[in-house]
């Protein structure tokens, strides 16, 4: 066995106390000469009886033992030992390979069953084997003895479950609920899904949804959840889940309020209409605000010519004036092309819009200036939209007749168009049907596409006049579509990765 082994076991031996008993005088102060290597405390018996005594005195961590002595055996010892300390770490040793022993040692709780002659190598894999488990036990009973007393102290309600169980709840969740105990409160989590009140996009048990069951297998996702409080009156809290490393099914429920921000308000429909952008302002900097506090990500998307880019974003600094996000260098580069972003949360009832201060490619961050809510969510985008290359050509037909103006695609998808127009000929307007030829060059042979459309929306900018067209195709028009699309979406890659 190496000096090295032998030091990084005693490291681990530290502090913890070896109890030896061995009637054979001989054997014992051979093995006294490798044990007083790993351990500090070692005491050496040559009895039961002896070792008994000296075990309720000093209480030792580990005991190594042989089962074969005079009067008292090992086993019968280790019964008792076990009996006065059930979690001392006892190694058995014997000259005999007696099932009956195994199966007794077993029965024991005995941690580890050697046959003699012992191998020195086999001897400290025991040792090894029991401080370890002695050290996971210690971090244990510290991490229980945290959870127990750092729950306590919260500013948030917290609850320590384990499948459905409640296992440990906060004061603060006591007293909210009006429970006098853990025990108590055991009773009423069972029917907890009574307490979260119907309210627009927020969680509580409907239809197939099971409030407890979507916390739990979206842990560290943010929801919006409403709660009457003791005089009846409505609280917001966003609830989180956080899962326990190495713990199966153990989740910390936490409940921030922060009905104190009023933000019940902006998850009513149509609410954010009527929003004035001052106030959308301070709504959207209150929303950042619980997401920092709560650790909690957000998804970021940018464009690449209609090629939607997005990845997740950590929100490293908010002030009233600009925030900060970290997010991917590929996000930064999109970012810097477009000089904005849109943000996504679940706390958020729309997207958010961000003009960019400032992209910093060597930290990874990107200042935000500038926010409002808009209603064009990336997320919710059914058909993927590309921006088709600049020597396209589109000619539109109302009433038979074509539009004599400069037409451009903005995007397309297998489905519509939005494109632009100088002019706008008289009495065209929405839900109107046109023809559309489109002509794409992108490959060895033009791609001609001939199909009638609907106009969706009809918008006036400054200069210039913007429709939004759904396509009304038979299969084959819609087959070309797709494929151009795909190959297109897939060229827009290959150049993106460059740049």
């Amino acid at each position: 066995m190496s000096k090295e082994k032998l030091l990084e076991l005693s490291k681990k031996a530290e502090g913890l106390k070896l109890l030896y008993v061995e009637d054979n005088k001989g054997l014992q102060q051979q093995a006294l000469k490798v044990f007083e290597k790993i351990f500090q405390d070692v005491t050496a018996c040559d009895s039961a009886e002896e070792a008994l005594s000296s075990f309720k005195r000093n209480q030792p961590h580990v005991v190594i033992t042989d089962i074969s002595m005079a009067k008292l055996n090992g086993l019968e010892m280790a019964k008792m030992m076990k009996k006065i300390e059930p979690f001392t770490k006892i190694i058995i040793t014997s000259a005999y390979d007696d099932k009956e022993y195994l199966f007794e040692a077993i029965d024991t709780n005995v941690s580890k069953f050697l046959k003699k002659p012992i191998s020195i190598v086999n001897l400290i894999e025991a040792i090894e084997k029991v401080t370890d488990e002695i050290h996971f036990e210690k971090n244990k009973d510290l991490f229980e003895h945290y959870i127990k007393d750092a729950f306590q102290y919260q500013d948030t309600m917290l609850i320590l479950i384990k499948e459905e169980e409640v296992l440990i709840v906060n004061k603060k969740c006591l007293e909210f609920f009006s429970q006098e105990s853990t025990e108590s409160f055991k009773e009423f989590f069972v029917n907890f899904d009574e307490q979260l009140l119907k309210h627009n996009s927020f969680l509580y048990n409907h239809d197939n949804v099971d409030w407890l069951k979507s916390v739990k297998e979206n842990s560290g996702k943010l929801f919006n959840v409403k709660i009457a409080d003791k005089e009846n009156n409505s609280r917001h809290f966003i609830l989180k889940a956080y899962k326990i490393p190495d713990k199966e099914n153990v989740f910390i429920l936490s409940f921030d309020d922060i009905t104190e921000l009023n933000l019940l308000v902006i998850y009513d429909k149509n609410a954010m209409q009527q929003e004035k952008h001052e106030n959308q302002k301070k709504i959207i900097y209150n929303i950042l605000e619980v997401i920092k506090r709560n650790k909690s990500s957000i998804k970021i998307y940018s464009s690449y010519k209609g090629l939607i880019i997005s990845n997740t974003g950590v929100l490293e600094y908010i002030s009233e004036d600009y925030f900060i996000i970290q997010t991917p260098y590929m996000q930064l580069r999109a970012i810097k092309i477009n000089n904005s972003l849109t943000i996504e949360s679940e706390l958020f009832p729309i997207a958010v819009l961000c003009d960019v201060k400032k992209v910093d490619f060597e930290s990874g961050q990107v200042f935000v200036k500038k926010y409002r809510f808009i209603e064009d969510m990336p997320s919710q985008r059914e058909f993927i939209r590309v921006e088709p290359e600049e020597n396209h050509k589109i000619t539109i037909f109302y009433e038979s007749c074509k539009i004599l103006a400069d037409v451009r695609i903005v995007d397309i998808s297998v489905e519509g168009a939005k494109v632009v127009l100088s002019l706008l000929p008289a009495g065209l307007k929405a839900e109107d049907e046109i023809v559309v030829d489109i002509v794409f060059k992108s490959g060895a042979k033009p791609l001609i596409i001939n199909v009638k459309a609907r106009v969706k929306v009809l918008t006036e900018l400054k200069r210039e006049f913007e429709m939004l067209l759904f396509f009304e195709h038979d299969s084959k028009v819609k087959k070309l579509l797709t494929e151009y699309v795909a190959n297109r979406q897939m060229a827009l890659i290959r150049e993106f990765k460059k740049l």
